[in-house]
């Protein structure tokens, strides 16, 4: 007769079926992206090996770091969050997304640090009631401004975001409408989920977005030219800036107990 699986056995079964890597290769603090070249850039810095399986990964044990690039989407990110809160000794998660910018003020290239998203998609339901708030663990947001500033000498934008499921959005008036009566800085398709199933199962989490179109603006809609020229000229940043943010959690973590928002 088969094993029942319990939900920790499961989630660490998933979670290594998907990347190809055993439970124990996982570091302390993981990032979380949706694209291949910040694998691959991550691994020309620390000379950490990738995986290609359903998820890509690259795990760096000197620096107790690890990487998966989820793919795009909700229900993904509501996956790879679940299934980390089972892993013991995670210190962070931090999300290095991209999202299209709504506020006018807003440039392409620019860091955003999400203290909020309005939850337009269908999986935190699922482990929150809808009218909890999706927030981040706010000791990881002011560590990665303070990085931001330090290492950039600029300072990143910060605001309420929108996370939709629903992609194809840009020509669809009565949706633009809809956000906009929001008053959202920017649009994404993950970071709802991420903040609210951490917020559910206990996992400090944060992000750190790059601003990879302004779809309201004339010509600001992301095409395939104006995509390449945002992973040629900033992605290296975005990631730089990352595991610097990565770091400074580590060093806190050792001199003081970060205490829990929960």
């Amino acid at each position: 007769m088969p094993k029942k699986l319990k939900p920790d056995t499961y989630a660490r079964e998933t979670l290594e079926r998907y990347t190809g890597s055993s439970v124990s290769e996982f570091g302390s603090n993981i990032l979380l992206v949706n694209f291949p070249r910040y694998i691959e850039m991550f691994a020309e810095i620390t000379g950490a090996k990738t995986r290609s399986g359903y998820w890509d990964v690259a795990h760096d044990k000197k620096s107790s770091t690890s990487i998966i690039n989820f793919g795009v989407g909700s229900p993904s990110a509501g996956i790879v969050t679940h299934c980390l809160s089972f892993l013991e000794g995670i210190e962070s998660v931090l999300m290095l997304g991209m999202c299209g910018g709504i506020d006018s003020k807003l440039k392409v290239w620019e860091l955003l640090i999400p203290t909020a998203s309005v939850r337009d998609e269908g999986t935190s339901p699922h482990y929150i009631p809808q009218n909890v708030p999706a927030q981040p663990s706010f000791w990881i947001n002011r560590i990665c401004e303070e990085v931001i500033a330090r290492e950039s000498g600029q300072n990143a934008r910060s605001g309420i975001m929108l996370t939709t499921d629903y992609r194809m959005w840009e020509f669809d008036k009565e949706f633009i409408d809809y956000i906009l009566k929001h008053r959202i800085i920017a649009i994404d398709m993950e970071i709802a989920t991420l903040f609210s199933v951490a917020y559910a199962l206990n996992l400090p989490i944060g992000a750190i977005m790059l601003v990879s179109d302004m779809p309201l603006k004339k010509g600001g809609i992301k095409s395939k030219d104006s995509a390449k020229k945002v992973f040629q000229k900033y992605t290296d940043r975005h990631l730089t800036l990352g595991l610097k943010a990565i770091e400074e959690i580590k060093s806190r973590c050792k001199t003081r107990r970060i205490k829990s928002e929960w």
